[in-house]
């Protein structure tokens, strides 16, 4: 599917473990949380047990890693 993330639609998914929008374009471990109305865009890599919930965005060259 392609998803505005606010600069121009792009390819994107939701993420398996919880729901959440992924660009296609992140790096993201499948280990990793994205809650339903969480976004992860960019260039950002989220690896290991991170959680992203809430209505979090994160994007750019964010670098989410381990328990965080």
């Amino acid at each position: 599917m392609l998803y505005d993330f606010g600069e121009g639609s792009v390819p994107a998914h939701y993420h398996s473990k919880g729901g959440g929008l992924v660009a296609d374009t992140v790096l993201i471990d499948e280990t990793a949380y994205v809650g339903p109305y969480a976004m992860v865009y960019g260039n950002a890599r989220v690896y290991g047990e991170a959680r992203i919930d809430g209505y979090s965005k994160v994007y750019g060259n964010a670098f989410i890693q381990g328990n965080a």
